[in-house]
């Protein structure tokens, strides 16, 4: 591993209309790896973690900053072996990073995931023109900050929303905000949004009933995440109860998956 100094970026694969970048965002870690969860599981993706997060979910497994506090960057996909960017980066800095993994193989898109990427929106907004210009985007989110969403809808080709059922993450509902976010995101017709839901043992008929009120089209995929135990990760489910929860939304949405986090069955990140 080596540590690098702020990097000189080369602005030769930035288009040549760009505007000025220079707003930066704390970020984890940037790398090429194939999408773990939800709709579109197995494709190949460049992924930029930002740090921090507003919600303290039950179940999460993602640091909120880096080991270093400096943002690694896995040049050569499933190597392990890192550059390290100063904290905050540039907008300019990113956009290369992002192009340069784009060219080590054939991506399906660029997801943005955290922590809780909107939290940075406005650095999204000015950041996200230029990513399209490269790959699709693909955010992943909490699915809370609906205001936050209508700043930066417009270039976002696929949104990976969360529904938190507090008989998972262990906090206050956030169904209102859910409902009011699945809303905004329905306002882009170019934009396709799906639902991912970690459940447990303990999810209730009732949050159910709340997922069929937030979700109002029956053609929105909905992926159900069983819980992933953080100990040992493995998931720890009774299957009776795991085909009772996907029938109950099975009644409701066309689609309806079951699809655990495999990237760590391949221990890949």
């Amino acid at each position: 591993m080596q540590t690098l100094p702020a990097p000189v970026v080369s602005t030769a694969n930035i288009p040549k209309t760009s505007p000025p970048l220079p707003k930066t965002a704390p970020l984890q870690e940037i790398f090429s790896s194939i999408q773990g969860e939800a709709l579109y599981v197995g494709k190949r993706q460049v992924f930029v973690r930002f740090a921090h997060c507003h919600l303290k979910c039950a179940y999460c497994d993602t640091p909120m900053t880096s080991t270093t506090g400096q943002c690694h960057v896995e040049d050569l996909p499933g190597s392990g072996q890192e550059h390290f960017y100063p904290n905050p980066l540039s907008a300019s800095t990113l956009i290369q990073i992002i192009s340069n993994l784009l060219q080590t193989a054939k991506h399906h898109s660029v997801s943005f995931t955290g922590g809780e990427p909107l939290l940075y929106h406005t650095f999204l907004r000015e950041l996200l023109p230029q990513v399209q210009l490269l790959a699709p985007t693909y955010l992943e989110t909490s699915g809370t900050q609906p205001e936050a969403l209508k700043n930066v809808l417009p270039w976002l080709d696929y949104v990976a929303m969360d529904i938190k059922l507090p008989s998972a993450t262990k906090e206050t509902p956030q169904f209102e905000n859910h409902a009011r976010f699945y809303q905004v995101a329905l306002q882009n017709p170019h934009t396709q949004c799906f639902a991912k839901i970690v459940f447990n043992e303990q999810t209730t008929s009732d949050e159910l009933e709340a997922v069929k009120a937030i979700i109002t089209r029956r053609d929105t995929p909905i992926i159900l995440q069983p819980e992933t135990r953080l100990s040992d990760r493995t998931v720890n489910i009774n299957p009776k109860r795991l085909f009772e929860i996907e029938k109950t939304l099975a009644a409701a949405f066309d689609d309806v998956r079951i699809i655990p986090q495999t990237h760590k069955m391949l221990n890949v990140l």
